[in-house]
């Protein structure tokens, strides 16, 4: 169904991302002179901002559904707008409801972990 209905835009939609490590944040600091870094931290956290047990590499059944909807509900407020725009409403519940599910059968296997930076920068 998301085929027929986004057509051609499927093949121009692009959103270029890129994450630096932590010693490319440094470097581009120091290079662009204007701040002084004090304090740069790296957390590693799990996709669903809401899923505090880091221990256990996997989820129940149950849990990877609740970890699945949770992480699909947070892109979505992230990226319905730029999606609409693209394309049109009438995908966005079909498209993140497929996400839901992809993401809470990936959890049940293994969970995802995604680093989150934070830093206090001081002006020159």
């Amino acid at each position: 169904m998301l085929k027929e209905v986004c057509g051609s835009n499927l093949n121009s939609f692009n959103i270029p991302l890129y994450f630096p490590c932590e010693d490319e944040v440094r470097n581009a600091i120091e290079y662009e002179g204007s701040f002084s870094l004090k304090n740069l931290n790296v957390f590693k956290l799990n996709l669903d901002p809401h899923d505090t047990d880091y221990i256990n590499m996997n989820d129940s059944k149950e849990l990877s559904q609740i970890h699945g909807k949770n992480t699909s509900n947070m892109l979505r407020v992230a990226l319905e707008p730029l999606l609409v725009s693209h394309f049109e409403s009438s995908i966005i519940d079909v498209l993140f409801k497929k996400f839901e599910k992809h993401v809470a059968e990936y959890l049940f296997k293994k969970k995802i972990r995604h680093f989150f930076v934070t830093m206090i920068l001081t002006k020159k």
